[in-house]
C-alpha cells in the first residue's frame, strides 16, 4: 500500500553540521539501544576531505524509533543547556 511508511524504513531525526557532533548523537542512540546511521549530502568522492561544516549530515533511524529517539535527543539537549549550581548555591 502506498503512502503507509514501513516502521524499518529509515527516518531522519536530526540535521547537524559536524561529523563529530553525529558521531556523539550516533553513540548516545547506541547506548539506548537504538540503530542508527548518518550521512552527509556531501559526496565524499568528490570531496575527500574533512569539509565539516560545508554540508548538512542527516541523522537517521528506524521509524518504528523516530519518536523514542527524539526524545532522548531533547532530553539530551535540555540536560546540556541546564546550568550547574554555583559554589553559593550548594
Amino acid at each position: 500500500m502506498k503512502g503507509i511508511m514501513d516502521k524499518t524504513e529509515p527516518v531522519v531525526i536530526a540535521r547537524v553540521w559536524a561529523e563529530s557532533e553525529a558521531s556523539v548523537i550516533k553513540s548516545l542512540l547506541d547506548a539506548y539501544g537504538i540503530p542508527s546511521h548518518y550521512a552527509s549530502e556531501l559526496p565524499t568522492r568528490i570531496y575527500p576531505t574533512s569539509a565539516e561544516g560545508v554540508s548538512l549530515i542527516r541523522i537517521f533511524v528506524p521509524a518504528a524509533l523516530a519518536d523514542e529517539a527524539r526524545e532522548l535527543l531533547d532530553g539530551h539537549q535540555q540536560c546540556e543547556e541546564t546550568p550547574e549550581p554555583s559554589d553559593d548555591e550548594v
